[in-house]
């Protein structure tokens, strides 16, 4: 599924435009994007909490060139999945036919 097809479909479940359902979902990811630049964890139930991790600067090596190097602190987003969703795909997977 692609923006394009996410936004028809929340606008066919609301009842709204298209380009309405745009405008919330691109204020929406704006608002999760500006609060992590500013390190407020973002957490939405049932779904999960985006947020920011800190790599401290390291020594590395760099395969291409066969040398380390240092790379430098950076902030990073990351993504943890809340319980109700992990648990949801997890079952759809076991229901699906994998292995018991």
């Amino acid at each position: 599924m692609d923006q394009s097809e996410l936004i028809e479909k929340v606008a066919k479940e609301l009842g709204i435009s298209n380009t309405l359902s745009q405008r919330l979902l691109k204020a929406t990811l704006r608002e999760i994007r500006d609060l992590l630049r500013v390190e407020h964890a973002v957490t939405i139930p049932h779904l999960g909490t985006f947020d920011t991790a800190t790599y401290e600067e390291h020594r590395g090596y760099r395969p291409a060139s066969h040398d380390f190097a240092i790379f430098p602190k950076r902030r990073v987003p990351v993504f943890r999945t809340g319980t109700l969703l992990r648990e949801d795909v997890y079952d759809i997977e076991s229901e699906e036919g994998a292995p018991t």
